[in-house]
């Protein structure tokens, strides 16, 4: 029976399989979905995901050449598509461990194994709305809070975002995906990743300052010097456009310094050792707002109210007392 709560929701729906997906679109709209768009093609599917303001994805993965989990990866990672947030459930005939972790760490808030029954589609999306996990950010992971599946779990609080599923089905307009709140709850995803790349750039210096004054692999040295610039070049595309971007400078230094010891019989100068240890320290000295802004709760229901408060305030010329946005970032 059609649920009228539905209608307003905008659904994209991937599935190669012909009769599986006429079969999941009719699911859809017998549910009450009012807008299901439907596509068969993964190159049209990703496009659909760039340009398209859908409030759910239903996506099939894992069978040969279709790797959807990327195309989620990348929305999560805001690289594509207008809401980094929107409701994901990916379906996959192909439950081998690989894959399925694959998935895990893309970002999707549920999967299903195939086959599926209409039924089940149907009562996976309800549990989503009713009861949808916070979202958690690591080093390289931003979706629902899946401690097992997450490698590094970060210590932060996690984070209420902008959940237009259940907006428009429960009609919450406080928890509404906007330019604004998608804005606001992705300075908190950039400042927690922010706060993370510090503290590791001053644990891989040490571990690159402990392992060159051992006998250790040479192997384990480069491997720790390539995660250090990863993380390194992480954080200078972390700060492009902000008031952070001094530590652009900072980055580009240490950069310098982590080519020049990445060499084969390479052994450590005292001043190499002295800035190995000051570099990181001083980055993350630059970036000590962001580490308590970071360490505070976000919920996007407190934020549409303060918002709402604001807007209240400026309408009959009060000024507000109580910012909303991290000084950081401003």
């Amino acid at each position: 029976m059609a649920d009228p709560h539905f209608q307003a929701v905008r659904v994209l729906l991937f599935d190669p399989d012909p009769a599986m997906r006429h079969n999941t679109r009719s699911a859809l709209l017998n549910a009450g979905f009012g807008d299901v768009v439907a596509c068969a093609d993964p190159v049209e599917f990703g496009d659909k995901a760039k340009i398209g303001k859908f409030d759910l994805i239903l996506a099939e993965t894992g069978l040969a050449d279709i790797d959807t989990h990327q195309i989620i990866h990348e929305i999560r990672s805001n690289r594509i598509g207008w809401d980094p947030f929107v409701n994901v459930v990916v379906s996959l005939w192909n439950s081998a461990p690989e894959v399925v972790d694959k998935v895990m760490k893309s970002g999707a808030d549920d999967l299903i194994t195939r086959p599926m029954s209409r039924s089940q589609i149907i009562s996976r999306i309800e549990r989503l709305v009713v009861s949808r996990k916070p979202f958690v950010v690591t080093a390289d992971y931003v979706g629902p809070d899946r401690r097992l599946a997450i490698r590094a779990p970060s210590a932060m609080p996690a984070i209420i975002v902008p959940n237009s599923l259940k907006a428009k089905a429960e009609n919450r307009p406080e928890l509404s995906a906007t330019p604004e709140t998608i804005q606001l709850a992705m300075k908190v995803v950039k400042e927690r990743k922010i706060s993370i790349y510090t503290e590791q750039l001053m644990r891989l210096s040490s571990a690159v300052i402990l392992l060159f004054g051992t006998t250790g692999s040479a192997k384990d040295r480069k491997a720790i010097i390539a995660a250090m610039r990863e993380r390194n070049g992480a954080l200078a595309e972390a700060v492009q456009g902000t008031k952070l971007e001094h530590v652009i400078s900072l980055c580009d230094a240490l950069s310098d310094l982590l080519r020049s010891i990445d060499i084969d019989g390479r052994s450590l100068s005292d001043k190499d050792r002295e800035l190995l240890s000051q570099i990181p320290y001083a980055i993350h000295k630059a970036c000590v707002e962001v580490h308590h802004t970071a360490s505070l709760a976000f919920d996007i229901r407190d934020v549409t109210s303060r918002l709402r408060d604001k807007q209240k305030q400026q309408k009959h010329g009060v000024p507000s007392e109580n910012g909303i946005n991290s000084p950081a970032f401003d």
